[in-house]
């Protein structure tokens, strides 16, 4: 198999592969080097593998390099928490396709921010193994699962919660997909939802004449609270604002 890892999911994805025998042809890793996890992960697969088969994102755009793999009939590639876009000659190399893992209950949230969008869309948050093809997300589905939220949660928690979630997804499941025993959900352009990067700041920017419902307010501000980027905010005389909420679960508590 061919695997791109980047960050903590492809860390913890790469020690599974390894630590459950699953054979790695090809690693490749981010030259920019996400969430500094690359080190890691190298040293994970040179205690099984030889450091030759260690490769970038920038040589899955070399003729050579893809010829290589071709040479090698690979299975299936892994996209494990990939931040970048495949495209051209290396889609069809491996024989089952691209597994991408998703952090976002597809078909909704496909694009960027998924764990904004959850919230601000009230749509159900979660992860989803797909087979990618040449749109974006927008490849059959494999496996989803859906996560459990609450109102204590924010953008960041729900950040985090993903990130465990598909660790434990490809875990479970992989096997079984790797054998062609779960039926592919086929995604037509009706479905879902879809955002792009530019539209998470405008959804940010509360307008204080605008109508809203106590639920629609408390989901954009919590939706944006990821330390360190930027909150909510609003403008008001002249001057911007940054909003932030805390909401915490009250226990035992006879009041309604």
């Amino acid at each position: 198999m061919i695997v791109c890892a980047a960050d903590y999911v492809g860390y913890k994805i790469v020690e599974y592969l390894t630590e459950s025998s699953h054979q790695i042809s090809f690693l490749i890793l981010d030259d920019n080097d996400r969430g500094g996890f690359n080190s890691k992960i190298k040293s994970l697969f040179n205690h099984v593998n030889i450091p030759e088969k260690i490769y970038n994102q920038n040589d899955l755009k070399d003729e050579k390099f893809l010829d290589k793999i071709s040479k090698t009939e690979p299975k299936i590639g892994i996209l494990a928490w990939w931040p970048y876009i495949l495209k051209g000659r290396i889609l069809s190399i491996p024989k089952l396709g691209w597994l991408n893992t998703r952090p976002s209950f597809l078909p909704f949230n496909k694009g960027k921010h998924p764990n904004f969008w959850c919230l601000v869309d009230q749509t159900p948050c979660g992860v989803s193994l797909q087979f990618i093809d040449e749109g974006i997300d927008t490849g059959n589905i494999i496996v989803r699962e859906e996560i459990e939220i609450s109102w204590e949660d924010t953008g960041k928690s729900i950040y985090e919660k993903s990130r465990e979630a598909m660790i434990e997804l490809v875990k479970k499941t992989l096997d079984d997909i790797l054998e062609n025993k779960i039926d592919q959900i086929k995604q037509t352009p009706d479905m879902g939802t879809y955002h792009n990067s530019k539209e998470i700041d405008s959804a940010s920017k509360i307008d204080l004449d605008k109508n809203y419902t106590a639920r629609q307010l408390f989901n954009i501000i919590r939706a944006r609270m990821f330390s360190p980027y930027p909150t909510a905010y609003f403008f008001d005389d002249g001057k911007k604002y940054s909003v932030e909420i805390k909401t915490k679960e009250l226990k035992n508590e006879n009041e309604s």
